[in-house]
């Protein structure tokens, strides 16, 4: 059985980081990028099982990213200082925590995507 692959789309170095080793601990593979533009040419050939978006990117919010990961059926949760209900109508529904969010929450959470 391969180990399920997340794709972290967030632009601050270490959360990425924290984020990436949390999920490298309960088995996933990882991989991060750090804007929508860089999302969408990742996505472009690959397909993740699941991926945790921060809203504001390098490149600003527009959910392009989001909304390619919808059409492919990828589940998503936001990691996010922006409530993602006044943003793009892509981030609405979507699971949510609010940064900074413990670790072991958002792997849970994620696991539980992957499962589902």
């Amino acid at each position: 059985m391969r180990a399920p692959l997340a794709l972290i789309i967030e632009d601050e170095y270490l959360i990425a980081s924290d984020v990436a080793n949390g999920l490298k601990a309960r088995g996933f593979e990882v991989a991060c990028v750090a804007s929508e533009r860089a999302a969408v040419t990742w996505l472009e050939d690959n397909k993740p099982d699941l991926a945790i978006i921060d809203i504001q990117l390098l490149d600003g919010r527009r959910g392009v990213a989001a909304a390619r990961l919808k059409e492919a059926g990828v589940p998503f949760l936001v990691h996010s200082g922006y409530d993602p209900e006044f943003q793009s109508p892509i981030f609405h529904g979507a699971p949510y925590l609010s940064k900074p969010a413990p670790i072991p929450h958002l792997v849970e959470l994620a696991s539980q995507l992957v499962e589902s």
